[in-house]
């Protein structure tokens, strides 16, 4: 009977394998552990608070708004609320540490605990971006939204000086109560069926429609 003797050459290769199908688990790991992540900051940071202010003032709001701009472009937000005065466009980001920057800056730096610092793009100048062109899709005037780039409290931002009337920077605890403010502000309400109709648009044009949730207004 004859049996199977595996050479040097034999096993060398069967060894690179095993080192490839590891290295591909520890990838298929990390991604899946970030999504992992994410999901348990849009379910235990973000979406509650936000859902209690839609909720509580009966404002409509729209999650994972994904909107196609062109054959090579989509529009990516995490949610739209929309209130009585303004349309507030809204992202997450899970960072850790403290954040700094400009308004003007490109760039932005996140350091860690241990004094590491990472650069990331301006999440600033990217709700600037993400307005400017949800205002081009929508054909919906550029003053009439508020921006707003929501952290978790494992950000420190007390230092950053880069809100101004249209765009904010802020934690969770503070969501409500700058909404309020800003829906307090003297100017005339938006028109409630104008309101409604473009709401009813937004949503049409969300790609992401049946994983998403459009709060009704209370009758």
């Amino acid at each position: 009977m004859k049996t199977l003797a595996f050479g040097v050459t034999e096993y060398v290769l069967l060894a690179i394998s095993l080192l490839v199908i590891i290295a591909l688990l520890i990838v298929l790991f990390l991604s899946l552990r970030k999504k992992l992540l994410q999901r348990y900051a849009l379910v235990n940071y973000f979406y509650p608070i936000i859902r209690k202010t839609a909720v509580y003032h009966d404002f409509y709001l729209i999650n994972k708004l994904e909107m196609k701009l062109n054959n090579h472009e989509s529009l990516f937000i995490d949610h739209v609320l929309f209130g009585n005065k303004y349309i507030y466009v809204i992202n997450d980001n899970l960072y850790k540490g403290i954040l700094s920057g400009k308004p003007q800056d490109s760039k932005w730096i996140l350091k860690n605990k241990q004094g590491e610092e990472e650069i990331i793009d301006s999440p600033f100048l990217k709700t600037k971006q993400t307005m400017q062109k949800l205002s081009l899709r929508t054909l919906i005037d550029m003053n009439t939204f508020i921006g707003i780039t929501l952290v978790s409290t494992d950000t420190k931002i007390t230092d950053l000086d880069v809100n101004d009337s249209h765009n904010f920077i802020i934690d969770t605890r503070d969501f409500m109560k700058l909404v309020l403010r800003i829906e307090g502000r003297d100017i005339r309400p938006l028109n409630p069926e104008e309101l409604k109709k473009r709401v009813h648009e937004i949503d049409g044009l969300n790609l992401r429609r049946e994983k998403g949730h459009k709060w009704p207004k209370k009758k």
